[in-house]
């Protein structure tokens, strides 16, 4: 696979000089990202003022994304690593109730919802998390309460 390598490289007269390069050589995971069907993944757990877009955005800002799970293969594989962690995936339909939405564009074409769920509880509940036995529940945003999430999964297409 190739990649595109941005290298900033400062110039004469105050201007800034952006140089491209493609490379062979993948971007750097995180420590501690696990390998699984040529992705990587990491939990953040008991993450202190934890929100689905605060986890959203610090996956971006490592280069990967909220995990998009697409086959029970990989929901099983997500359960383990979260390991009974209560955690935020890469989907919501807070653009229009009932519609999920991949972080990455993905088709939502693949569910593992556990039983009663999705159930929109209080008209508020527009996140996908993970919860017991790694099934799938929709959540608020954020929040305080015993069922809301401690942390996130980020996943690298890498």
């Amino acid at each position: 696979m190739r990649y595109l390598k941005i290298l900033t490289v400062p110039a004469a007269a105050l201007l800034l000089s952006v140089s491209l390069a493609v490379t062979d050589e993948a971007p750097a995971v995180p420590e501690g990202a696990v390998e699984h069907a040529g992705h990587h993944y990491k939990l953040f757990d008991d993450v202190e003022d934890l929100s689905w877009n605060r986890g959203k955005a610090h996956c971006a800002e490592m280069g990967g994304h909220l995990a998009v799970v697409t086959s029970t293969e990989e929901a099983e594989f997500v359960a383990t690593l979260c390991d009974g962690a209560y955690a935020f995936l890469g989907a919501s339909d807070d653009g229009e109730e009932g519609t999920w939405v991949w972080v990455d564009g993905t088709p939502w074409e693949f569910t593992w919802w556990m039983d009663g769920q999705p159930n929109n509880y209080g008209g508020v509940e527009d996140y996908l998390a993970t919860y017991k036995k790694g099934r799938w529940v929709d959540v608020e945003a954020s929040g305080e309460d015993f069922w809301m999430p401690t942390g996130y999964v980020c996943e690298w297409d890498y």
